[in-house]
């Protein structure tokens, strides 16, 4: 798992799998490119994959500035360029990392091939920014662990999927540096891309998880209708889905994206 400077930052990725399509893994806020370990090794088989860690998170460098939405998709054009990714873009995304795949779209319909949204949280309405500000700088204040009762304990229970999954995710969870943790926070505060999904034109699939509490399934499956023809999808999964059902996301998967 390689390293290199693109947008100013040093983001760790890994690049697997030879021709094929380029799809593109966006993990959620406070995940790794690990978040897609149970996922990425079979998808690569017929496909070229990216997945990588953003600013902030995993092994990628830990700034200390602000950043926006609108950067961190800068983060991704630069690495994709310098890895030398080709267009079209096939973007499979957690959680607010739908915000990225929708902002790119907005710019570059032409470079996108598909689009899939596992639990989307596309936008955040302005009434919400500042519970979302003060969950970020409790979090920097504080640290990771003393965050996890209002965050990881709701979206990851630990009875969800496989126990050795859970303790993994938990460790790397822990591991987040909560400053880069915040900052993350307060950039989907200030984003909306709700606008853009009657504006979806390209392929797309969203996919719910039957036991999510964090966003509930009948609200994805209100989301799903605001995209023109999106397939929508239900599994055995919690919020974050390619750790707690990563193979009924993985067969949904291999029969939505090309090869």
């Amino acid at each position: 798992m390689p390293f290199i400077d693109a947008n100013g930052v040093s983001l760790h990725y890994e690049l697997a799998g030879g021709r094929g399509p380029s799809v593109v893994l966006m993990h959620e806020l406070g995940g790794t490119l690990n978040s897609w370990d149970a996922v990425a090794p079979r998808l690569a088989a017929r496909r070229r994959v990216l997945r990588y860690d953003q600013r902030g998170a995993g092994l990628s460098e830990k700034v200390r500035q602000e950043f926006t939405n609108d950067v961190l998709v800068a983060d991704f054009i630069a690495l994709a360029q310098a890895i030398g990714l080709a267009p079209p873009y096939h973007f499979v995304t957690v959680a607010a990392a739908a915000t990225q795949a929708l902002r790119f779209l907005e710019r570059h319909p032409e470079q996108v091939g598909a689009l899939v949204l596992c639990n989307p949280a596309p936008g955040v309405d302005p009434s919400r920014a500042a519970a979302l500000d003060e969950r970020a700088a409790f979090a920097m204040r504080e640290g990771m662990r003393a965050s996890l009762p209002t965050t990881l304990a709701v979206s990851y229970p630990d009875h969800l999927g496989e126990r050795s999954a859970y303790e993994a995710y938990r460790g790397r969870y822990l591991a987040n540096d909560p400053v880069g943790f915040g900052y993350g926070f307060r950039a989907l505060a200030r984003t909306t891309m709700l606008h853009m999904l009657p504006q979806v034109r390209c392929p797309a699939m969203v996919v719910a998880g039957r036991h999510d509490t964090v966003r509930p399934h009948a609200g994805t499956a209100e989301l799903a209708r605001k995209i023109p023809g999106a397939r929508f999808e239900l599994i055995e999964a919690g919020h974050f889905m390619p750790t707690q059902g990563p193979e009924p996301l993985l067969a949904l998967l291999e029969d939505f994206l090309p090869t």
